[in-house]
């Protein structure tokens, strides 16, 4: 059985991937196990448990996962540990310009805020599904 260690690299190479869509350095990896392991001392819930551990299993899930989370539970532990990745990435020098603006035609501005609103709002109820499966069975 994984011990707590790869359980964390693992969570922090899959948001990291779902964030900037690469896996992290080691250097930030360990980071984020660091952080985690100071910031979320307290006890979990089941349904918290298993939405991370879900998404951690099964990687494609973190975006859809967050989504639900930031409409139906956004002080969740899995929301949590992906804003604290983000921090991370967006504090490290290698990633710092995936969070920087960028200047963009207003027509393209329109277009892209048409296509990812509506990609938010898919991912949000596939998210909400998920999010109520995985949280079930971790009270099962």
């Amino acid at each position: 059985m994984p011990d707590e260690t790869d359980d964390l690299d693992t969570e922090a190479r899959v948001f990291g991937r779902y964030l900037v869509g690469r896996i992290p350095p080691p250097e930030l990896v360990a980071r984020s196990r660091d952080a985690s392991r100071t910031l979320f001392v307290r006890a979990v819930s089941p349904p918290d448990a298993a939405i991370v551990r879900f998404a951690r299993r099964h990687p494609w899930s973190a975006g859809f996962l967050d989504a639900a989370e930031g409409l139906v539970h956004p002080g969740g532990l899995l929301r949590s540990k992906i804003l604290v990745m983000s921090a991370i990435l967006e504090t490290s020098p290698a990633f710092a310009d995936e969070f920087l603006p960028r200047s963009v035609h207003p027509l393209r501005l329109v277009a892209r805020l048409a296509v990812s609103g509506t990609a938010a709002v898919f991912r949000a109820a596939v998210g909400v599904v998920l999010h109520r499966a995985a949280a079930r069975a971790g009270r099962a």
